[in-house]
Order: structure tokens, then sequence, then C-alpha cells
């Protein structure tokens, strides 16, 4: 999942998509590197999608993405994402997953939505989905009885909301980009440098070197770097 943070995620999740097709609008990037986790990708593959990329972002199609270009996009992405915080409305996704209106959501009313909303675009509940949905029910159920009451779910939006907010006011994937691709410091990214750097995370998630990522490959490098930047435990 990319930078737009927990709060994009949890409230895709939480809200099981049936208020979300309101609040968010769709966004067809996303979807498609969502999909790239749940298959092996090639270095090809992945060059073909630093390619079209890279089309987007150089918007005077000179063959670089300036600094310029970055702040723009930057900008624009900031004004969808403080657009979508204030669309974001706790009470209504509540509402919608209340099946039964008794103040409350079980865990059967939200994947009930939850599959209804995948079902009504034609796809399939995906396995690593379908476990982050079922940990952010848990953390949403602070008393741990197995239901979301109203509060509950109040003071979960209100933590979702506020990292919206600051996701917002955050650096995004375009100015990460111009700061670590820009290997000659000129201040533009060529799709070379572009290429170069997607490349050589690539090639460390690539655990045996055939010039795959598989699924398990993609877990077990994200396993690795949590631990690389895990606290250390005090020697006792």
């Amino acid at each position: 999942m990319n930078k737009l943070s927990f709060a994009g995620a949890a409230a895709a999740a939480l809200a099981a998509g049936t208020a979300l097709a309101q609040t968010t609008p769709a966004k067809p990037a996303q979807p498609a590197k969502h999909a790239r986790v749940m298959k092996s990708e090639t270095r090809a593959d992945l060059q073909a999608s630093i390619g079209k990329m890279f089309a987007r972002m150089d918007t005077n199609h000179d063959g670089f993405i300036s600094k310029d270009e970055v702040d723009a996009l930057q900008a624009k992405r900031q004004q969808r994402m403080e657009a979508r915080a204030q669309r974001f409305d706790p009470s209504k996704i509540f509402a919608r997953l209340d099946l039964n209106h008794d103040g409350k959501i079980t865990v059967a009313e939200a994947e009930a939505a939850r599959n209804q909303r995948i079902q009504a675009k034609g796809g399939q509940p995906a396995q690593a989905h379908a476990a982050g949905f079922t940990g952010l029910f848990a953390r949403a159920d602070t008393d741990k009885d197995g239901v979301i009451t109203q509060a509950e779910f109040d003071a979960m939006g209100q933590q979702i909301h506020t990292r919206m907010e600051k996701a917002a006011l955050t650096r995004g994937p375009a100015g990460h980009m111009l700061d670590t691709a820009d290997t000659n410091k000129d201040g533009k990214v060529s799709l070379a440098e572009a290429q170069q750097l997607a490349l050589s995370h690539f090639d460390q998630m690539d655990l045996n070197h055939d010039g795959t990522i598989t699924p398990q490959e993609r877990q077990q490098a994200r396993k690795q770097l949590r631990a690389q930047h895990r606290p250390a435990q005090p020697k006792s």
C-alpha cells in the first residue's frame, strides 16, 4: 500500500466500500498497484509501469520530471486529499454498515457490506485485503465484545480523519522520487534515473534473484524491512 497512509486504507476497509464510493473518487493507479501486490511481477513489468507513471508526471513532455512539475503534482495531490478528508463522514459510513439499525456493527454486517461491494464490482475478495479488514475491525472494537458501537466507530473515524489531514501535508511519491532518483543532482529526473531507482528496490525484494518478485517475496521483504527498523531491545 502506498503512503496515502493508513487513513486511506483504513477508511476503505472499515467502510467496506458502502460509503467510500461517495467519499473517495476512484483512481485508476491505486487498484493497479494493489493488483500488482497480489501477483508476481518481472523486471520488464516494473519498467513498463514506471514508464507509464513517468509519462503522466512529465507534463511538458521534455523527457524529464522537474521540481516545478513535482510541485504542481504535489499541490494537486494535497487538494485531493484535503477534499477527501472533508468528505469523510464516519456517521454516514456507520449508518450504511449497521444493516439492522440497532446502533452497532457486527463482523457479519461489516463483511456482508464489504462482500456486496466486491460483488458489485465483479471481483473476488483478496486474502490480504480480507486479513487487513479483520484487523481493522478488531482495532475499532476496543472493548473486544465482537461488535463496534457508534462511539467506537466515531473514535476510529476521528483517528482516520486526523491521519488523512496529516497525509495531505506530507511530501508525496513524486517529491520522494525527485529527492532519491536524481542521482546526478541536476534538479530533474530522467526516465533512466526513475527506472534505476525502481529496479534497485526490485532487486532487493527479488530474494532468489530470478528476475521475478512473487507475493511471498514481497511479504518476506516487508518483514525484513520492519525488522531492520524495529528499535533494538535493551539488554537485560
